[in-house]
């Protein structure tokens, strides 16, 4: 199962930063999530909220670092547009970073995806809850899930729902998608998600 830090590193007060990839490498990380969006000057930029800090970083300077890394990037769209889409298309291209790379969404952006044109990178979409699986699977065929896990009260709903449904037993069904699960938060909600098996990774915020 491999390890993903959540928005590069959450931990802290570095999170969507090249300090947080840096860390990520450093520790031997299989790959890090992070968020990308545009930013108010029109440049695509690597947080989670609007921001008009002069600090924020760029996504072409984000990839001009993890290009020369190991790391498997699974990139969060905050927004979508044809014409956005396609310019993180470009810069991932650009950087030869798409090999490695799957953008995924919530469902309010990811539906928008083309999903019906030749794939020319991995994509995936965000199932919230359980029964949404199936659903997005069938309508959207993505290359990825990424189960939801969330807050304290919500893990302790996915472990009842995984619990009886099995989560394993759920992957099976669909061996051509890889399954992400997060946000674990923890070495016990990692350890309790490797006891299920057969997940490509978990996002985990590097406690």
């Amino acid at each position: 199962m491999k390890i993903f830090a959540h928005r590069g590193w959450s931990a802290g007060a570095e999170e969507n930063t090249l300090e947080a990839f840096k860390k990520s490498a450093k520790a031997g990380l299989d790959g890090v999530e992070f968020d990308v969006r545009l930013g108010f000057g029109g440049e695509i930029v690597v947080v989670h909220d609007h921001s008009d800090s002069p600090d924020t970083l760029t996504f072409e300077n984000a990839l001009a670092y993890l290009k020369n890394t190991n790391l498997e990037l699974l990139i969060e769209l905050k927004e979508y547009s044809p014409e956005f889409f396609a310019r993180v298309i470009e810069l991932l291209t650009t950087h030869g970073l798409k090999g490695k790379t799957t953008l995924f969404a919530f469902n309010n952006e990811a539906r928008q995806f083309p999903w019906e044109a030749k794939r020319e990178i991995s994509l995936g979409i965000i199932s919230e809850y359980p029964h949404h699986i199936k659903r997005d699977i069938n309508l959207y065929k993505p290359d990825m899930i990424l189960c939801g896990w969330g807050n304290k009260k919500e893990r302790f709903i996915f472990k009842l729902v995984w619990s009886v449904l099995s989560l394993s037993r759920t992957i099976k069904k669909y061996p051509a998608v890889k399954f992400i699960a997060g946000v674990a938060y923890d070495a016990r909600d990692i350890a309790w998600l490797a006891k299920q098996g057969l997940l490509y990774g978990v996002t985990t915020d590097g406690k």
